[in-house]
């Protein structure tokens, strides 16, 4: 019963956690209405351009490593102590994963201000998670104590790097990670043309982030 109670505030939590993230994101884009990226104008566009590059590429790994840990813990997670895959290299990739792909939505925005924004909301919030997880984890699993004490929660160690025989994927887990990730794609859209108008002066700029 304990277990069972365990899970579902577990469930609760993430369910927490992914309002807060849409909450963020609807913050920055009103940010963003008001005021536009010093990067965006034109003697400063190009350093804005390859911040945009930067981000695309940094969403698009984040959230193909989201799946390739979800290929890995869906129908497990919670029940099995994994350590293979993206679990060899630390202890929450997904956590990672998820920093990473946040960061590059962040700088799709041209700015260096949001994804430091976006980085301190994650040094005070996910320390707090990862805790409670470890807490549930080290009460049981026998063996996680000597899996902590041999990974990182978040730095990648590639010489732990072990492959695993197989993945598997459920697809109600997959249609959730692709219509998370074509939010995250029509986020970054939104921010493309809304920077668009405010640089052919059809959208006012009240103010302008670094």
């Amino acid at each position: 019963m304990n277990g069972e109670a365990t899970l579902c505030g577990q469930a609760a939590r993430t369910k927490t956690r992914l309002a807060v993230s849409r909450l963020f994101g609807l913050a920055v884009f009103a940010l963003l209405i008001g005021g536009s990226t010093y990067w965006n104008t034109p003697e400063n566009h190009m350093f804005g351009s390859v911040l945009f590059f930067l981000g695309v590429m940094l969403a698009c790994l984040g959230f193909f490593g989201r799946v390739w840990c979800l290929s890995f813990i869906k129908g497990r997670k919670k029940r099995v102590l994994i350590q293979e895959g993206p679990y060899s290299l630390c202890r929450h990739p997904l956590y990672l994963f998820s920093l990473i792909g946040g960061v590059g939505v962040g700088l799709c925005t041209r700015t260096l201000t949001i994804p430091l924004i976006f980085l301190a909301a994650f040094a005070l919030y996910y320390p707090i998670v990862i805790r409670r997880e470890e807490e549930f984890l080290r009460d049981n699993f026998a063996g996680y104590e000597a899996y902590r004490q041999e990974s990182n929660a978040l730095f990648p160690r590639w010489s732990k790097f072990v492959e695993g025989e197989t993945v598997t994927m459920c697809s109600r887990s997959f249609r959730k990670e692709l219509t998370e990730a074509a939010g995250s794609v029509a986020f970054i859209g939104l921010i493309g043309l809304v920077q668009g108008l405010q640089r052919a002066a059809i959208l006012p700029t009240f103010f302008l982030l670094p």
